[in-house]
């Protein structure tokens, strides 16, 4: 290969892996790595198998029984010896008749029964957007908590160094010198903590997203807007309407209340015609015969008692969910409320005014008009207020996303 050659062939690898590095690099946001995991995570799988299953349990009721073919061949001697010996054979197909009201009550089943597949598979589909949301959002807040932490560092590192030129100039106290010096190794101390976990929170992320992600990986945060006022009561309602674990529950009370109609259903006597033809030495025979089950003996009463007993078992366990759920709901909502408060108030109040107070120390404490224990202390409250700042975010975060669990991943409480 020649010179010129090898330089355009290395260019051009070049500019290959550096467009696939650019590629690797796009940003991703809470809504794509949700995407992500629903694609790479057995739990979508999961999903999809349980409506599968329910489609299932639909095709399998309601169907007539198979009927019966029987077929005979035999070698006969008769007594009269005017008659030959020969051959004999015959056929019969017996149909069995279901009874109406009973295989209409195995339909109502099997619907209630795909239902609540279907109901279960919503539910293990909320679940994962949720767990996907919320690992998310811890990766989003610890990073943004590092580098509130690091810029934090920096700050105190620098006035370190500026006690340590003046204590070296007289102008300050060694005493000064070994505070700002503590308060920046306790610093360095919090920031390392802080990247230990943010570390965490991203290995979270490349799990639940099972396939392979960016090296490094570059997110993206959309900033919240304002929380909208919600309205208690119609929230309630959505629970009772829409969770998926509660449909479930009722699908499946539902079906037991079909299967015990069933059940009383099948007490009634049932049909079977059979078409026959038999072939005989002497004579040939062909004929239809209608048999009857008595229920004379065992009138399905054990069975009957049984599904009785499933169906209010059922019933029972549908609304002591409903009443769990709403007592969750409740304390979901007050955590939201709670957690949406203290995020206002932070942002537009204390942090502003630890902000202004930091300010205020560092310019007094440049011009010698206050100690530096005054600086080290305005330092420390706006540091405070940045990290309750971000703590209340993530509970604002977490909060939404338990009331996605149980509202929906399509709730949102954003303006």
């Amino acid at each position: 290969m020649l010179p010129i050659q090898r330089v355009v062939f290395l260019g051009v690898i070049a500019a290959l892996i550096g467009g696939a590095e650019v590629r690797a690099q796009n940003p991703i946001d809470a809504d794509g790595y949700v995407a992500v995991v629903l694609r790479g995570h057995p739990a979508a799988r999961q999903s999809t198998g349980l409506v599968e299953l329910g489609q299932a349990e639909r095709r399998a009721v309601g169907r007539w029984p198979d009927p019966v073919f029987d077929i005979s061949m035999a070698r006969a001697r008769p007594g009269e010896p005017a008659i030959p010996a020969g051959a004999e054979s015959g056929f019969g197909i017996t149909q069995a008749i279901p009874w109406p009201g009973a295989r209409s009550a195995s339909i109502r089943a099997g619907d209630r029964g795909a239902e609540a597949f279907a109901a279960s598979a919503d539910a293990v589909r909320w679940d994962v957007i949720a767990d996907a949301r919320q690992a998310f959002s811890r990766l989003v807040l610890s990073r943004a908590l590092v580098a509130i932490l690091r810029t934090a560092e920096e700050d105190t590192r620098s006035l370190r160094d500026l006690v340590a030129r003046r204590a070296e100039l007289g102008e300050s106290r060694e005493s000064d010198r070994l505070k700002t010096t503590v308060e920046w190794l306790k610093q360095r101390r919090i920031l390392s903590e802080a990247e230990r976990v943010a570390a965490a929170a991203e290995a979270t992320v490349r799990t639940l997203a099972v396939e392979p992600l960016p090296r490094p990986l570059v997110i993206r945060d959309t900033p919240s807007p304002d929380i909208v006022s919600q309205n208690h009561d119609q929230l309630v309602a959505l629970v009772v309407q829409r969770h998926p674990r509660l449909r479930e529950a009722q699908a499946e009370a539902e079906r037991r209340r079909a299967l015990t109609d069933e059940a009383r259903q099948s007490r009634a006597p049932s049909l079977a015609v059979s078409l026959f033809h038999a072939g005989e030495l002497d004579k040939s025979t062909t004929g239809v015969a209608v048999g009857v089950t008595v229920p004379l003996w065992n009138a399905n009463r054990g069975g009957v008692a049984r599904a009785m007993a499933t169906q209010s078992l059922a019933a029972a366990q549908a609304e002591r969910l409903r009443v769990d759920l709403l007592a969750e709901f409740e304390a979901r909502f007050s955590a939201f409320e709670v957690s949406a408060e203290q995020v206002r108030t932070l942002s537009r109040e204390i942090l502003p005014a630890a902000a202004d107070g930091l300010k205020l120390a560092r310019f007094s404490y440049e011009e010698g008009e206050t100690s530096l224990l005054d600086l080290l202390d305005a330092q420390r409250t706006f540091r405070e207020s940045q990290r309750e700042l971000m703590e209340s975010r993530l509970a604002l975060t977490l909060a939404v996303t338990e009331l996605q669990r149980l509202l929906g991943p399509d709730f949102t409480p954003w303006r």
